[in-house]
């Protein structure tokens, strides 16, 4: 079982690697197999198509996402405003670091609509909410709807990344974010 589980990251790893360098159309699974080196055969085991493999990826990097906020939280006894700007950073982090993701992105609201995928997306969200959830019990924010803007959180992260203009960088993304979202909670009028 070990070596197959390997087998399973060491695969996608080198997807990882390949979706980071080319457009999903351009990357082979045999080009992936050949990297991995593994058959062809083999990754169809692990993987049913190009697509579950490259969805498998994102899976992988959005719960790495997803346990690396987990982290910085526990770790960190900061104010909720403090906590909500390290979350917003760690998330255009991931964004801006695995270019892969700016191509998988477009296709996020077409992952699978599975059990897990949804569980995912919700504690990404429960992570916000949580954080506001406590802001608020501690006066720092006000906000009628927690659990919504947990939402816009993590949609506004995302799009400003995928769109941001030019001549931005990670920090002056950040520091808007963060500054935007303060502010919608009663924050830095």
């Amino acid at each position: 079982m070990k070596d197959d589980n390997e087998k399973e990251q060491r695969i996608l790893d080198t997807a990882a690697e390949l979706f980071s360098r080319q457009p999903f159309h351009k990357v082979l699974l045999s080009d992936v197999a050949r990297a991995a080196a593994v058959g062809k055969g083999t990754l169809y085991l692990y993987f049913k198509s190009k697509d579950d493999l490259y969805f498998a990826v994102l899976f992988r990097e959005f719960s790495t996402l997803i346990e690396s906020m987990r982290q910085f939280l526990e770790e960190s006894p900061l104010r909720p405003d403090e906590q909500l700007a390290g979350v917003v950073r760690i998330l255009a982090e991931h964004f801006y670091a695995r270019a892969f993701n700016m191509e998988l992105l477009g296709f996020v609201v077409t992952c699978p609509v599975t059990d897990e995928w949804k569980q995912l997306r919700a504690d990404l969200w429960g992570l916000f909410e949580g954080i506001i959830r406590n802001g608020i019990q501690k006066g720092v924010f006000q906000d009628a709807s927690p659990e919504l803007t947990a939402r816009y959180i993590s949609g506004l992260v995302r799009a400003v990344c995928m769109f941001a203009p030019e001549n931005s960088d990670l920090d002056s993304v950040c520091a808007h974010a963060s500054g935007f979202v303060m502010r919608g909670l009663g924050l830095g009028k």
